[in-house]
């Protein structure tokens, strides 16, 4: 895949996994939602979640973000995540948006209005693409 590919499918509204490694050394992943901005992903999570504490005790995180229709595509990011203060309303009604249209992203920022969170960025230090060969 192209460059310009690349980037068109990171900017599509794909459900990620994010994985960051527990107090224990186990992992944890997750699906989240994320904006792709200036080479970097941005992910929103409540503060105190299982994702924050563990991005706070190790910064080291991967994120996969995959096609699950034929021909299957994934991209698969490792990088640094950094914590930063939570999206505005403005940035997160965006991301809601995305994934939801407008109507149901209205609702669900009624829902989380008050809400504490954070921003996980994620700073790519390598970026893998899987082209699956099913379906081609």
């Amino acid at each position: 895949m192209s460059n310009d590919e690349l980037q068109q499918f990171l900017a599509q509204a794909n459900v990620a996994v994010l994985s960051t490694v527990d107090g224990r050394n186990r992992p944890h992943a997750a699906p989240v939602w994320y904006l792709y901005e200036d080479g970097e992903f941005i992910v929103s999570t409540g503060r105190g979640s299982q994702k924050h504490r563990n991005a706070e005790r190790n910064p080291a995180v991967s994120l996969v973000i995959d096609q699950r229709t034929l021909p299957y595509y994934a991209v698969m990011v490792s990088g640094t995540a950094e914590i930063g203060e939570g999206l505005s309303d403005d940035d997160r009604l965006r991301l809601a948006t995305r994934y939801l249209g407008d109507d149901l992203a209205k609702r669900y920022m009624e829902m989380v209005r008050g809400t504490e969170s954070v921003t996980l960025r994620i700073r790519p230090a390598k970026i893998v693409e899987f082209n699956g060969r099913a379906g081609r």
